[in-house]
């Protein structure tokens, strides 16, 4: 016949390392979860950097456009078009290359600014 007391401290100690182990183990995963959480937030903070950066670049070479083509009475100049409604604002999807988007960009400047030349049309200051 077993001792009561005896197998109540044994339950006892069970459960404590139990609870000791999930304790430890807790603290490794909060401590793995720190690390992650710090590292994500450093990556948006640099991809936002990095939208602002192309967002600037877009509109600083949308302003030249509109310069260059001030001349034009015939054409109706308007401000930058809003993003694509069509595109969706939140969830999930895959970010898009921003330095293919960039240069596509500058590469529609770069032929606008050639049109201009070509056509003769000065640049206004």
């Amino acid at each position: 016949m077993t001792d009561p007391i005896r197998e109540y401290k044994a339950v006892t100690a069970a459960v404590t390392d139990a609870v000791e182990a999930l304790r430890e183990r807790d603290l490794a995963r909060a401590a793995e979860l720190g690390h992650t959480l710090s590292t994500l937030d450093a990556t948006m903070a640099r991809v936002g950097d990095r939208v602002a950066l192309s967002r600037a670049g877009v509109e600083l070479l949308w302003e030249a456009a509109l310069e260059m083509l001030w001349s034009e009475s015939w054409m109706t100049l308007r401000p930058m078009p809003s993003p694509d409604p069509a595109e969706p604002a939140t969830g999930l999807r895959k970010a898009p290359d921003l330095d293919a988007l960039d240069a596509e960009v500058a590469a529609r400047f770069a032929e606008l600014a050639d049109a201009v030349r070509r056509r003769g049309l000065s640049l206004r200051r």
